[in-house]
């Protein structure tokens, strides 16, 4: 039977869910589990290694999209697979790749053995699962950080009116592969992993975290009325018949700005660069998820 290392973000996963994880996992029969308490999501990179060590098979994280982030970057390139009990806001990981929420479906998934081996990517030396990007996304995080605690997604949605009526262009190099894809203005770069986020948005449809690809859009999109026309061709999924839009996919990604920007991974901001380069790591990670 597996080895349990439980990564527990003590600021999103609390009171009686912890209660009914460690019940659950008892009843799985899973026991002598390691536990790790931490209270940023970044520190669950130091938890994840420190299991490694101690022979962990499976190490489950229980918290956000910046949680599983940071342990995974201690896991990408071993076979210890990575479970989550998804506690964010947003929760794109798990929602991307359809990941039960209940904690007892979720024990019965690391119980039952099934895995998944996903692609992950690394930006500028920083591993990320699902997206990362800079302009518009990184300036709604950082307006909605305050809020999203107490508000969850709503507050996402206020910072997203805020930004869509102030937010500026700035110049934008992409390179795919070496070769040029854009040169100009944009008001957003979004590299993804994954093509699918929360409310039945794709920002890449098609795209697979298992296609050894990543995918690119250059928004040019200004404005409240332009940015809701982007959106529901998201939802809609029909993003190449928008004109505020520009979408393609390699296995390398060069993306060059004006000035150093703020850039995000998975939901969190980064620190500013002025160029960030990406790259794919196919089959990189072990993920306990149904099987496809």
């Amino acid at each position: 039977m597996s080895k349990i290392a439980v990564v527990s973000n003590t600021q999103k996963f609390v009171g009686k869910d912890v209660r009914r994880l460690r019940s659950s996992l008892g009843a799985a029969g899973f026991t002598d589990v390691l536990w790790y308490d931490v209270e940023k999501g970044s520190e669950s990179k130091t938890a994840a290694a420190k299991a490694l060590k101690k022979g962990a098979t499976t190490i489950l994280v229980c918290g956000g999209d910046g949680s599983v982030r940071a342990a995974s970057e201690a896991m990408v390139g071993t076979d210890v697979a990575l479970a989550v009990v998804p506690s964010g806001t947003a929760n794109l990981f798990a929602s991307g790749l359809e990941l039960p929420s209940d904690i007892d479906d979720i024990v019965e998934l690391i119980a039952r053995g099934d895995r998944r081996r996903i692609d992950t990517g690394v930006c500028n030396d920083q591993t990320f699962n699902v997206m990362a990007g800079s302009g518009f996304d990184v300036a709604l995080l950082d307006d909605a950080e305050e809020t999203k605690e107490k508000l969850g997604t709503i507050a996402y949605v206020g910072a997203a009116v805020r930004e869509t009526r102030n937010r500026k262009m700035f110049h934008a190099e992409v390179a795919l592969d070496d070769e040029a894809f854009y040169d100009g203005p944009a008001s957003c770069v979004l590299v993804g992993n994954t093509g699918s986020l929360k409310g039945g948005i794709e920002a890449f449809p098609g795209a697979s975290p298992t296609d050894g690809r990543l995918h690119v859009a250059v928004v040019t999109a200004t404005g409240v009325r332009e940015w809701a026309q982007l959106m529901l061709t998201a939802v809609l999924r029909k993003q190449q018949w928008s004109g505020s839009a520009e979408i393609g996919d390699g296995t390398e990604i060069t993306v060059k700005f004006d000035r150093k920007r703020p850039f995000e991974l998975d939901g969190g901001v980064k620190g500013k660069a002025k160029k960030l380069d990406f790259a794919i790591r196919p089959r990189s990670l072990v993920v306990c998820a149904p099987s496809d």
